[in-house]
């Protein structure tokens, strides 16, 4: 007993002769060595758990004997064990508010209507709180499921499920071995108009399929499913079945067993998909199954399995720690501590708790907030990115769930909760302290902030070996891959009309040598033109001599030489400016990344170091220093490593043209190379890295109004 054995207001119902109504179904059930019964309304669909106490209480309740009567009957029964009048007091509310009590007094018609209207408000304002979950009741699905298990033997289904869990396996080792092309430009390839509206036509099929599975699961461990309807998730039309009859199954493995099915259903039918996907030819059969697979995977990763949302990931988990009611009692538990460790009010512990559930319930209860507000924020950030407006009204929305509607049930809980009397001002006190600290710290308290992009480690102009005009490959003088210094003669190439242009240029010379020989003597009045035309042929010899001189090409500093091909080298032809060989210096390497436009203000103004880790080796970190910038963005990408397909995070325009020699990003980016600082430097060409440009340390509130700023910006020119 944990209060006073007697109360004030038991002399008002101690002649009532209370009775269960036959809509009220109760089952034992055993979680962690503790015995429960769970009591489900069979018209509302309501599941209540009561301890062995209350169910001796329960099953006193015939109509016949009084309140009193029972309560003194159980008192002789359980002995230390019993209910107190309040705790009994407590029961009958309970079974009263659940519609599911029936006593010898007449009812008042006036406050079942007001019961009424209350739940049906509360049921309108739990739709209108969280915008993933808007359920429309359609059918009774029973008659469909009775029929189809009588046509299938009871025998086939456990080789049913193992061929379809044997199709699920192959599905995966699928999925990873065409994971890029599954994947690669995931995010435009989805939100085109075409994608869009495939989507919104699969994704009610894929999952009524899942839907399906949980209906099929539950009758085949002997449950009944009533309920089939549509609930509106991101604006989308989805299938769903309810399965709370479940809730009944004394096994938990059956109740785990149907958590998991509808997950099966949908990624066996993910993998049949792909597996159909790896045969298609393209078109929009293609697309459709590609559809089908993403669906069908990142709804069962993000939604269902996971079991920080309430789906069905949460009541697998339930089932398999025997906690059930998970997200509510850790709630309770997390309040009970904030009223006796930071309130400092007296408050009584939760009942018939185990060793381990503290633990378990503290996780779950921080997990499931920070998990659901980070799938929150992803969504909206997605919609956003593509349909602006869209987002901006979820986010509203959504807002009121994750902000408002806690923040308006704290303040009802301060005001009227019993168990704050004589506190409620230190609550207060406390509450308005921790709201100024966030406050302050968003407000004022600078912290770090950064950039992140990826680069690739290049080499500078003069580490290409390029012919200085258009000739013929002559000989290699160099041996590729050793070591060379700056000058050293590396090819040789040939001009067939060099020789010739030089002859007669030398030629033209004397022949102008003689013509101002003969000026000097006896045409004094040619004599400024002989010397011009005579100076004028110096210079073009000068300068073909120079043009044969370029054709041995020289190193231009000190490196290892190296080429494609150097067998190839001899008698091909080379356009002017053509690059046929390098001369490598890792410590001339340079770094050239790409920064989106929303951060280059802050790399080109607040950038104060830069720090670069290879994607090889990300424990091994090297300081760099930005020496040039493209001043203008481009679509232009340096190499197609920074791309999806190279294994980069940038999206590639679909519609650029594939005659480009340039790969063509989604949005234009602006360029940026870097010289790497200090003794150490990247010993390999053309690796991935990335890029963490460190800025001036800046409060919170400060970096999200500049996002906010920024994405507004961009959508509405504001």
């Amino acid at each position: 007993m944990t209060s006073a054995l007697f109360s004030s207001s038991w002399y008002r119902v101690t002649d009532l002769k209370p009775r269960l109504r036959n809509q009220a179904r109760l089952v034992r059930h055993t979680y962690r060595g503790q015995r429960w019964h769970v009591m489900q309304d069979l018209a509302s669909g309501r599941v209540m758990r009561f301890n062995p106490a209350a169910y001796q209480v329960l099953a006193l309740m015939d109509g016949v004997r009084t309140l009193d009567d029972i309560w003194r009957q159980a008192c002789l029964i359980l002995g230390d064990q019993a209910p107190t009048q309040d705790e009994v007091l407590s029961l009958l509310a309970q079974l009263h508010q659940a519609n599911v009590l029936l006593t010898d007094k007449q009812p008042d018609l006036d406050e079942i209507t007001e019961r009424g209207d209350r739940l049906r408000k509360a049921k309108l304002m739990q739709y209108l709180a969280n915008p993933l979950s808007v359920k429309l009741p359609l059918f009774d699905p029973e008659p469909m499921m009775s029929a189809l298990m009588r046509w299938v033997p009871g025998g086939l289904w456990p080789w049913l499920l193992a061929l379809w869990g044997m199709i699920i396996l192959g599905g995966i080792g699928m999925a990873a071995l065409h994971w890029t092309e599954l994947t690669h430009d995931l995010t435009s390839r989805v939100f085109t108009s075409d994608n869009l509206l495939i989507m919104a036509l699969v994704y009610p099929l894929v999952k009524g399929f899942h839907e399906f599975g949980h209906a099929l699961a539950i009758k085949a461990v002997g449950g009944r499913c009533r309920e089939v309807g549509l609930m509106f998730l991101v604006f989308i039309p989805v299938p769903y079945v309810d399965a709370t009859q479940s809730v009944m199954l004394p096994n938990k493995w059956h109740r785990f067993l149907i958590g998991g099915a509808g997950m099966l259903a949908e990624l066996g039918l993910g993998a049949i998909a792909l597996w159909l996907w790896t045969q298609a030819s393209g078109g929009i059969t293609q697309a459709v199954l590609h559809q089908v697979v993403i669906l069908a995977g990142v709804t069962t990763v993000v939604f269902n399995a996971n079991p920080l949302l309430r789906f069905d990931g949460y009541y697998m988990l339930s089932d398999a720690l025997e906690i059930p009611n998970l997200a509510q009692r850790a709630n309770l538990y997390v309040s009970y501590l904030a009223k006796k460790y930071l309130f400092r009010v007296e408050a009584r512990p939760p009942l018939h708790l185990t060793p381990r559930e503290p633990a378990w319930l503290t996780f779950y209860a921080f997990g499931s907030v920070i998990y659901r507000t980070m799938v929150t924020l992803s969504i909206i950030v997605l919609i956003a990115g593509k349909f602006f407006v869209f987002g901006v009204l979820l986010a509203m929305w959504s807002g009121y769930g994750l902000l408002i509607k806690p923040l308006v049930n704290y303040v009802k809980f301060v005001q009227t909760d019993a168990s704050l009397e004589g506190g409620r001002q230190r609550v207060v006190i406390v509450t308005a302290a921790a709201v100024m600290a966030v406050a302050a710290f968003i407000g004022f308290v600078p912290v770090a902030n950064w950039t992140m992009a990826e680069g690739i480690i290049w080499m500078p102009e003069e580490s290409r070996v390029r012919v200085p005009s258009t000739c013929f490959g002559a000989k290699v003088l160099a041996k590729p891959g050793q070591f060379v210094q700056a000058g050293q003669p590396l090819l040789s190439c040939a001009e067939p009309t060099i020789e010739a242009q030089v002859e007669q240029v030398q030629a033209s010379v004397r022949e102008q040598e003689a013509r101002l020989a003969l000026a000097e003597t006896t045409e004094r009045v040619n004599l400024q033109i002989a010397r011009a035309e005579l100076t004028y042929q110096l210079q073009r010899l000068a300068d073909l001599e120079q043009r044969r001189n370029n054709l041995v090409l020289r190193s231009s500093h000190a490196g290892r030489f190296d080429m494609d091909a150097p067998a190839d080298f001899a008698g091909s032809y080379y356009d002017r400016g053509a690059v046929v060989a390098y001369v490598l210096d890792p410590s001339r390497y340079t770094l050239l990344t790409v920064v989106p436009q929303d951060r280059v203000d802050l790399v080109r103004q607040r950038t104060e170091s830069v720090e670069i880790r290879s994607v090889e080796s990300l424990w091994h970190a090297l300081q760099a220093r930005i020496v040039r910038e493209v001043p203008a963005a481009s679509a232009e990408l340096p190499s197609m490593a920074l791309a999806l397909q190279g294994g980069g995070k940038i999206g590639l325009n679909p519609d650029a043209s594939s005659r480009q020699e340039t790969p063509q990003a989604l949005e234009p980016l602006f360029q940026f190379e870097m010289q790497f600082s200090g003794d150490v430097a990247p010993s390999y060409l053309g690796g991935r890295v990335y890029v963490r440009f460190a800025h001036k340390p800046e409060p919170l509130g400060s970096q999200w109004y500049r996002s906010l700023r920024q994405q507004f910006m961009k959508h509405f020119s504001v």
